[in-house]
């Protein structure tokens, strides 16, 4: 939970592995949604590109709770045709005759394409897509070092990967 995990991520000053948060970036199914440097896809926000106001703390927030802000354009939606087809997942192309959805990022499916002459119904979610638990399986350690690899976006010159303390906040920032 994130009370479990404020005060490290808080203490959070230098010293994780850069390797070892970017193996985590791969392993944990982060790149299966979001882009991070050369590695990665766009089902999700592009975490180099994170607000600079997105700290440590917020970040761990976010990936316990994917639910607590979501983009409009990372929003899943879901179709139902007039055939009474249901499907749901994240748009990735519309144009003026169809709409193509892709049902699950992670599977790295191909989009299906629907005519929105067929769709009957649509709707968004309320319901991010990135699911919760993606930190449940792994250790303290790991959580630190992977949180570390995002919130210095990637770049490995970042005071959290020194064996310096970081010169501003505890965060890194």
């Amino acid at each position: 939970t994130f009370t479990d995990l404020e005060g490290s991520v808080a203490a959070m000053a230098a010293g994780r592995s850069f390797v070892h948060g970017r193996e985590l970036f791969r392993t944990a199914s982060c790149v299966a949604c979001h882009k991070l440097g050369d590695e990665g896809n766009n089902f999700g926000p592009e975490l180099a590109k994170l607000s600079k106001e997105m700290t440590a703390l917020e970040i761990t927030r976010h990936i316990l709770d994917p639910s607590l802000k979501i983009d409009d354009r990372y929003r899943s939606t879901t179709i139902i045709t007039d055939a009474g087809r249901v499907i749901t997942g994240l748009v990735v192309e519309e144009t003026p005759a169809a709409v193509a959805i892709v049902e699950n990022p992670v599977a790295k499916a191909e989009p299906i394409r629907i005519p929105k002459s067929d769709i009957d119904e649509r709707t968004t979610s309320p319901v991010s897509i990135m699911p919760k638990g993606l930190l449940d399986t792994l250790n303290r350690d790991e959580v630190l070092d992977l949180i570390a690899y995002v919130a210095a976006r990637g770049d490995q010159s970042s005071c959290l990967f020194s064996t310096e303390p970081c010169p501003h906040h505890a965060d890194g920032e």
